[in-house]
């Protein structure tokens, strides 16, 4: 009879899929976070101020949590690296100077990591100017390479020019677009993005992050074999990453912190 219980046992778990790695020793709840702006004007939805962001950074370090890069999220679901008991992700889109003005200072001050999502179209029409703003311009080439050399940002692709909603959006398919078709457009675009990005820091990408949230049939299918460990969404949630286990990587849910929320209203709303 014990033969037998033990037998049904193990072909339970191999018929679900569990792991030794499914337990709480081998496994993290991490909560991602999605910033865009950080402007002392125009606060709202999609802008935060650099008083809340403070806050917000304060507030995590004092409950314990160690802010990591998604590369740090890579390794530990390939098996090779370890995270902390209260990891946290906070990302950053669109690729805003003031990431570099605000975020970046505030980062080293309270020892954060984060991860900021360029728009290639965006970083390429900042060559040449001379005067930035942490209200409208984006980073250039060279301020990307400035934020890649404290140490502190990685680097991740938000598509060269699909940050738009016209001809699709974001990533999406068009209508009646065959599979050829769309998987040339985003191997097109996203390749351009991430040479940039690459040649202005010297280390690889290898972090796609969907504009919108907007992807279609087969979008992470043709990232994937692109080489992008991970794939950023903009569905809420908090994602649970297995030790060992890469398939949590490729729809990691994040949590959008509009700039009209408190800091803790905010955090204790997604349980943080």
């Amino acid at each position: 009879m014990k033969k037998t219980i033990l037998l049904l046992a193990a072909a339970f778990i191999a018929c679900c899929g569990f792991t030794p790695a499914d337990n709480a020793s081998q496994s993290r709840r991490v909560p991602v976070i999605m910033y865009h702006s950080v402007c002392r004007t125009n606060v709202g939805e999609f802008v935060i101020s650099p008083d809340s962001l403070r806050s917000d950074f304060r507030y995590l370090k004092e409950r314990g949590y160690t802010a990591v890069s998604m590369r740090d999220i890579i390794e530990y679901c390939d098996g090779k690296g370890d995270l902390p008991l209260k990891p946290v992700v906070l990302t950053f889109d669109d690729g805003f100077y003031n990431n570099l003005y605000y975020v970046d200072k505030l980062a080293e001050e309270f020892g954060m990591k984060f991860s900021v999502s360029v728009v290639g179209a965006y970083t390429q029409k900042e060559k040449g100017e001379t005067k930035r703003s942490p209200v409208y311009s984006y980073l250039s080439e060279e301020e990307i390479r400035q934020l890649h050399t404290g140490g502190r940002a990685e680097l991740c692709n938000h598509t060269y020019d699909m940050h738009r909603t016209h001809p699709r959006k974001g990533v999406s398919r068009k209508a009646g677009e065959s599979d050829e078709d769309y998987r040339a457009a985003l191997v097109a675009d996203s390749e351009k993005c991430r040479a940039m990005l690459e040649k202005a820091i010297g280390d690889r990408v290898e972090v796609f992050t969907y504009p919108f949230g907007s992807y279609g049939k087969g979008t992470a299918e043709i990232f994937r074999s692109l080489g992008y460990r991970a794939l950023l969404t903009c569905k809420g949630g908090v994602n649970v990453f297995y030790k060992g286990s890469t398939e949590g990587l490729y729809c990691v849910m994040r949590y959008n912190r509009s700039g009209r929320a408190n800091t803790e209203a905010f955090f204790k709303k997604i349980g943080v």
